[in-house]
């Protein structure tokens, strides 16, 4: 076995591969999705639908225009400590989402006012699944959403998404 010597080309080269590797770590940090802190989750229930059904819950812009196949239904109970966030995500599919207490305020990855919608306990809303966005415990009380997840064959009820940069962070 020949030994490796190390000589001014060699360190150079060693230098070049190492800036290369460093540029691309960091290059990934900046474009992954912001992490969700102070979220907790728990599967209640899941079941696999006989027959893949097609949900189109919008024309036009946004809720997978053409439908989306929906194989898998989730039920998930999330709770949101105070100042929690859920980071920029999307989903694979639609989700009905009901605020069983506290208030969430969501802000819409394609606000450029970055304004948020509250909703408060007793309140429902549909998120298309397609859409970036973000969820936050703004308030001093600890939230709890009902999540209903409607998922195509294979489909993540949480898909990373990198910070849109509309709300200035």
């Amino acid at each position: 076995m020949k030994a490796l010597r190390f000589n001014k080309r060699n360190i150079t080269i060693l230098s070049l591969v190492g800036l290369v590797l460093l540029s691309l770590l960091l290059l990934t940090g900046i474009a992954t999705a912001t992490p969700s802190e102070g979220v907790s989750s728990a599967l209640e229930a899941r079941g696999i639908l006989p027959e893949v059904v097609r949900a189109k819950f919008k024309d036009g812009e946004g809720g997978f225009t053409n439908g989306t196949e929906v194989a898998e239904v989730r039920l998930v109970r999330f709770t949101v400590e105070p100042g929690g966030t859920f980071g920029w995500h999307r989903h694979g599919g639609p989700v009905w989402a009901i605020v069983k207490s506290g208030t969430l305020s969501i802000y819409s990855g394609d606000d450029p006012t970055c304004t948020p919608q509250l909703y408060g306990a007793g309140s429902a809303f549909l998120d298309p699944g397609d859409h970036t966005h973000l969820g936050i415990n703004e308030t001093n009380d600890r939230v709890e959403v009902l999540a209903t997840f409607m998922l195509p064959e294979k489909g993540e009820p949480r898909l990373d998404a990198p910070d849109p940069g509309v709300c200035g962070d």
